[in-house]
């Protein structure tokens, strides 16, 4: 394994489980000290965190309600008065309701904004304020932003498709800082949230043409690459990990 991020520290949203804890122990494989996230898993976030002290790397989980306004900003105001920098931001942090449009209630459609969209938008603003060139910025987004491919998933698509577009904007923007910010969009991943033995995983293999599930080691190898200097000239762009999904 490399050390491509050898000094580096890594935030990384919602790192207690499924895609969250692959970026963060993958970051950490590779040398990067690790601030990772939780919500309500906080025994699930503690050990993480003890696996990547295993690897010889500093690793801390701090509690951040990221549905509620301001959150998401001062936790990375903490990580930089506590590690001196931050070099590395992963947007991880999502819910994923399963409603329809017409049946979708005010505390459902309220709660995801803040969260899947909100939260990245005041995560990567205060990110500005403190990152230095040679920085970057990886927000998880969803195939599911470009096209809501099955009944109930169309409130989720709007939030991803939200958060995809903001998170090239920034790329846009602070690109002229040397910041890079880019989006990789899973596929079909098989986690909690979407498990490979769930209602509707034999609807979702038929729709891959590699016609299984993605792990989310395979999420957080494209997060690596994309966050490492290796794709120092890939800014603002969304990177697909969908097994040809979206073909």
């Amino acid at each position: 394994m490399t050390t491509r991020f050898e000094g580096n520290v890594a935030l990384v949203t919602g790192g207690s489980r499924g895609i969250g804890a692959a970026i963060a122990r993958r970051l950490a494989s590779e040398g990067a000290d690790i601030v990772l996230t939780y919500g309500g898993s906080k025994d699930k976030a503690e050990a993480v965190a003890e696996d990547i002290r295993g690897m010889g790397r500093k690793a801390e989980a701090v509690h951040c309600d990221a549905s509620v306004r301001g959150e998401t900003a001062k936790l990375v105001a903490d990580v930089v008065e506590r590690h001196g920098k931050l070099d590395v931001l992963v947007n991880n942090s999502g819910v994923y309701p399963l409603t329809s449009l017409s049946k979708c209630s005010d505390e459902i459609w309220d709660q995801m904004l803040a969260i899947n969209v909100t939260a990245v938008f005041e995560g990567m603003r205060a990110a500005y304020q403190v990152m230095k060139p040679g920085a970057s910025i990886v927000t998880i987004g969803s195939i599911a932003g470009d096209a809501a491919q099955m009944p109930g998933v169309g409130v989720y698509s709007s939030s991803k498709a939200a958060a995809e577009l903001i998170t090239r904007a920034a790329g846009r923007e602070y690109g002229r800082k040397g910041i890079r910010a880019n989006v990789v969009q899973p596929g079909p991943i098989d986690t909690d949230m979407n498990p490979a033995d769930g209602q509707t995983a034999d609807m979702q293999k038929m729709m891959v043409p590699l016609g299984r599930y993605g792990e989310a080691e395979e999420v957080a190898n494209a997060v690596a690459f994309l966050a490492s200097d290796e794709a120092s000239f890939i800014n603002g762009t969304t990177l697909k990990v969908c097994g040809g999904m979206t073909a």
